[in-house]
């Protein structure tokens, strides 16, 4: 699975207004500046965080946006699904579509197995409190990787 450019800028997008003190609200161009990313798109994207209500809009003068609820609570499946809709490494384990090989496809019980353990580690970790020490700092296999850490 590849994530898509929207679900990595969203990710980077809410990070950075997790960084900020709770209910710091921020422009969209400013947190596009920070993180080096283009700001009409992250603002496409910060629409449709708000929709799922990771993100609070804030309109006027001081408007920008800022997180819905504390980080801790928001995870990085949340944020990729907010954008990218249900995750599905194949169409078969997607909810909208089907396959024509349904149960006889021998890939199918792999792919599932995989889909489920891949779901079960995004929604584990806090996708938004990057750098801390117990966020994507553990493999799989239960080793250190400080290199698998968003910044």
């Amino acid at each position: 699975m590849r994530l898509t450019r929207g679900a990595d800028y969203g990710a980077r997008g809410i990070m950075h207004l997790a960084a900020q003190p709770p209910e710091t609200v921020v422009l969209v161009k400013d947190i596009a500046s920070a993180e080096g990313l283009p700001e009409s798109y992250l603002s496409k994207i910060f629409q449709e965080l708000a929709k799922d209500g990771l993100v609070r809009s804030h309109r006027g003068a001081k408007g920008g946006f800022s997180l819905a609820r504390p980080a801790e609570e928001i995870t990085l499946r949340q944020v990729i699904e907010a954008i990218e809709g249900p995750i599905a490494l194949n169409r078969c384990l997607s909810p909208t579509e089907g396959c024509e090989f349904g149960d006889t496809c021998p890939m199918r019980p792999v792919l599932a197995e995989a889909q489920a353990q891949m779901e079960t580690l995004l929604r584990q970790r806090r996708s938004i409190k990057a750098g801390e020490e117990d966020d994507f700092n553990v493999r799989a296999d239960g080793t250190s990787a400080r290199e698998l850490r968003i910044e």
